[in-house]
C-alpha cells in the first residue's frame, strides 16, 4: 500500500507530498503546494481557508474601527454601531487596564470569597446567577423543540475546565489539567491571594470539576439532540433538589413560572445533590473561584492575560497572545457580534452577490426535490414529509433585516472599567433570555452564532432554515468572477452541506416546522440507520496525526459533507458544468495546516472529520468522481463500490 493510499494510511496535514497524483490523494494534490509555503500565525493554532478568510475580515473591520475611534470614517447609521465603537476603545486603553490591574474584580471576588458554608452559598444563589460570575449549572431559555412557536426552559450542567467531558478519560487529561491548575495559581495571586490559599483554591476546583465531567454528557453524546430533550415537570424538577433552595432561585430569576423544565442531561440532575453538598462545600467554593478568574482574566491587564494563556496553548497551540487590538476587535464581536456583523454585510456585501448566491441556493435545492423525488430506498410516506421538509426551508442569505432588541438593552459606560462594561453587558443578556420564557418565537432573527461576518453557515433544525453570513460568501468559497463550476464546489457544496442537515442523524429527527417528530416510517428509518452506519464505518478508526478518529462523533457533518458534494456535483452535470473543478474547488476550500495540540484537541470532541477526511472520503463515495479523474482500482482513491456510501 502507499504511503499516501488514504485508506488506512496518511491523513494528516503537516505531510505534504507535490508529486502524489489526484487519483491517489485528491486532499494532497490540489494542496501540497499550499501546504508547502503556509504559515501558522504566531497567535493562531491553525491556517486554511477559513482562517486565511477571518484574518482577511479582522484586518478590514480593525482598520475600520480604528478609524471610526480616531473620527477618519463617518460612523454609518447602524444601531448601536457606536456601542461596539466605545467598546473598542474600552478594550484597546491598556494603559487604563494595566493601571486598574486586579481592582475591577474585586467587589466580585468579594461575593465568592465571603462564602462560608453550603447555607451562605445557597442563600446567596439568586445574586450569584445575576452577577454572572460562575455557577455549577446552566439555567437558560430557548426553543421549545416539541413546540417550536414557543420559548421553554432549559437545565443542563456547566462548561469544564477541559474542552469536552470525553476528555477526562484521555491519556493526557492529567497534564492538561496540572497546567490549568498552575495557570490558576498564577491568575489568583494575580488577584491578591498568597501563594498556600492560591494552591488550595486551584486542587480544590480540579477535584470538583472532575466530580462535574463524570455526569456531562461529551460532544458525541451532545449532538444527538433529540436525546437531549428530557421534559419535567416543574414539581418533578424541584423535588430533584434536596440540598437547595430551587424554588427561590426560579421565582426570584424567571418573570413567569415555567411550564415543564427541559433537562438536558438527566443524569447530572440525578446527581445534583451529591455535586451541590455541605460535604464538598469547599471544592463548590473553590470551582466558582477558579471557573471566576479563568472566565474573566482577559478582561483585565495585559499581566493577567499573558498568565491566562499557558492553558489555551496546551490545548490549541497558538505560540503567541493576540496584539492587543485584535484583542479589542474579538471583545467587541463577542459582545456586539450581530451589531459589527450588519455594518459589514451592508458595507461589504453587494445586492449582485447576493441575488447571484439566491439564484445557487435555489439550483441545489432544485436538485435535491429531484433527487428525493426519486430515491430508491424510501417509500411514499416518508417521501412526501421529505419533500415536504425541503420545500418548507427557508433562506437567510448575506446580513439580516433587523438585529435582536437585546443590543438596544446593551449599555457601554466610558467611567467603568472593560471589565465592569462585560459584567454588565453579561447580565443584561441574562435578563434579556430569561424574558422570553413562554414568549412566541420571533423566527426572522438569525441568532448570535452566526452574525454577517463569521466565515461559516448553519442549518436550524428548531427552525429549518439555512444561513449564509456575508462573510462566507466571497473566495475561495464564492466569486462572481470564478466559474459556475468552481463555486458548486465551493459554496454550492457547503449549501447542500447546510441543506443535508436537514436529512442527517440529527435534522431527521425534526420535522418541516421545527419540532422533534418522527416522520419516518419503520422500514425507512432502519434502513437510513444502516446508511449512517456505513458512514460511520467508512471514517470510523481512521489515523490522523497519529490519533484515531470517531466515526460515531462526525458521523452528521460526514453525511452533510456526501449530501452536499453529491447535490453540487449533480446540479453542475445539469448545468453542463465542469465536474474537474467541482472536485478540485471542493478540495481547496478544505485545505488548512495546524498544531499538534489543536488537533488532538479536535479530533476528541470536534464533530467534524479532520479536513483531509472531509475531502477524500466524501468524493471516494461519488461515482462521477471515478470517471472524471479515471480512478482505477489500484489508485489510492479507489474505494470498492459496495463499500461507498449513497444516501442522499
Amino acid at each position: 500500500m502507499k504511503s499516501f493510499k488514504i485508506r488506512g494510511g496518511l491523513g494528516d496535514s503537516a505531510v505534504v507530498n507535490p508529486d502524489v497524483k489526484l487519483q491517489d490523494n485528491l486532499y494532497l494534490a490540489i494542496n501540497s503546494k499550499w501546504l508547502e509555503h503556509a504559515e501558522i500565525p504566531a497567535d493562531r493554532p491553525m491556517i486554511g481557508g477559513f482562517t486565511e478568510l477571518d484574518i482577511k475580515i479582522k484586518k478590514q473591520l480593525l482598520q475600520d474601527f480604528d478609524n471610526f475611534a480616531s473620527n477618519d470614517k463617518v460612523l454609518p447609521k447602524i444601531a448601536n454601531l457606536d456601542k461596539a465603537v466605545q467598546l473598542y476603545q474600552l478594550a484597546l486603553d491598556f494603559k487604563q487596564r494595566d493601571a486598574d490591574g486586579a481592582k475591577p474584580i474585586q467587589t466580585d471576588l468579594q461575593k465568592l470569597t465571603s462564602l462560608k458554608n453550603f447555607s451562605d452559598f445557597d442563600k446567596h444563589t439568586v445574586d450569584l446567577v445575576k452577577s454572572v460570575l460562575a455557577f455549577p449549572f446552566k439555567l437558560s431559555v430557548d426553543v421549545d423543540m416539541k413546540n417550536t412557536t414557543k420559548n421553554a426552559f432549559y437545565f443542563s450542567s456547566p462548561e469544564s475546565f477541559l474542552p469536552d467531558a470525553g476528555n477526562y478519560k484521555d491519556s493526557s487529561a492529567d497534564q492538561l489539567l496540572a497546567i490549568f491548575e498552575k495557570q490558576s495559581v498564577h491568575l489568583l495571586k494575580l488577584a491578591g491571594f498568597n501563594e498556600n490559599d492560591s494552591k488550595k483554591y486551584a486542587a480544590n476546583a480540579i477535584k470538583f470539576d472532575k466530580l462535574l465531567a463524570q455526569y456531562k454528557k461529551s460532544q458525541e453524546e451532545l449532538n444527538d439532540i433529540a436525546a437531549c430533550y428530557n421534559p419535567y415537570s416543574l414539581s418533578d424538577f424541584k423535588a430533584a433538589f434536596t440540598n437547595l433552595n430551587i424554588d427561590q432561585l426560579l421565582n426570584e430569576l424567571l418573570p413567569n413560572s415555567p411550564e415543564k423544565v427541559i433537562v438536558l442531561e438527566p443524569k447530572f440532575l440525578e446527581r445534583i445533590n451529591e455535586l451541590l453538598s455541605p460535604d464538598n462545600f469547599d471544592e463548590l467554593k473553590s470551582w466558582l473561584l477558579v471557573s471566576f478568574i479563568n472566565r474573566y482574566a482577559s478582561y483585565l491587564s495585559q499581566e493577567f492575560r499573558e498568565a491566562a494563556f499557558a492553558y489555551d496553548h496546551a490545548v490549541y497551540g497558538a505560540k503567541e497572545l493576540q496584539s492587543q487590538a485584535k484583542q479589542a476587535y474579538g471583545i467587541v464581536n463577542d459582545v456586539l457580534g450581530e451589531v459589527i456583523g450588519l455594518y459589514y454585510g451592508q458595507t461589504y456585501f453587494g445586492p449582485k452577490a447576493k441575488a447571484d448566491v439566491e439564484q445557487m441556493i435555489k439550483k441545489i435545492l432544485a436538485t435535491y426535490k429531484a433527487r428525493l423525488q426519486t430515491n430508491t430506498w424510501l417509500t411514499s410516506s416518508t417521501q412526501k414529509q421529505a419533500l415536504k421538509k425541503l420545500n418548507a426551508i427557508t433562506l437567510k442569505i448575506g446580513y439580516p433585516d433587523k438585529l435582536s432588541d437585546l443590543y438596544d438593552q446593551i449599555q457601554v459606560l466610558a467611567d467603568k472599567s472593560l471589565y465592569e462594561n462585560i459584567i454588565a453587558a453579561n447580565q443584561t443578556k441574562l435578563v434579556h433570555n430569561f424574558s422570553q420564557l413562554n414568549e412566541p418565537v420571533d423566527r426572522t432573527l438569525w441568532g448570535a452564532d452566526l452574525p454577517a461576518n463569521e466565515i461559516n453557515a448553519g442549518y436550524n433544525p428548531t427552525n429549518n432554515d439555512i444561513t449564509f453570513p456575508a462573510g462566507i460568501l466571497q473566495k475561495p468559497f464564492y466569486s462572481l468572477d470564478n466559474t459556475l463550476s468552481e463555486n458548486l464546489g465551493g459554496i454550492g457544496a457547503v449549501i447542500g452541506h447546510e441543506i443535508t442537515h436537514a436529512f442527517d442523524p440529527n435534522g431527521s429527527k425534526f420535522d418541516e416546522v421545527g419540532n422533534i417528530r418522527n416522520w419516518w416510517s419503520e422500514e425507512d428509518y432502519a434502513k437510513f440507520n444502516e446508511l449512517a452506519q456505513a458512514e460511520i464505518t467508512l471514517f470510523d478508526g481512521i489515523v490522523c496525526g497519529g490519533i484515531k478518529t470517531n466515526g460515531n462523533l462526525t458521523v452528521g457533518e460526514n453525511v452533510a459533507d456526501l449530501g452536499g458534494l453529491t447535490a453540487a456535483v449533480e446540479t453542475a452535470k445539469k448545468e453542463n458544468g465542469n465536474l474537474q473543478e467541482v472536485f478540485q474547488t471542493w478540495a481547496k476550500i478544505w485545505r488548512g495546516k495546524m498544531t499538534p495540540q489543536i488537533r488532538k484537541t479536535l479530533i476528541a470532541y470536534d464533530p467534524h472529520a479532520p479536513r483531509e477526511l472531509r475531502v477524500n472520503v466524501a468524493a471516494q463515495s461519488i461515482d462521477d468522481f471515478y470517471t472524471t479523474f479515471d480512478i482505477k482500482p489500484d489508485d489510492g482513491m479507489w474505494l470498492d463500490p459496495e463499500k461507498r456510501v449513497h444516501i442522499w
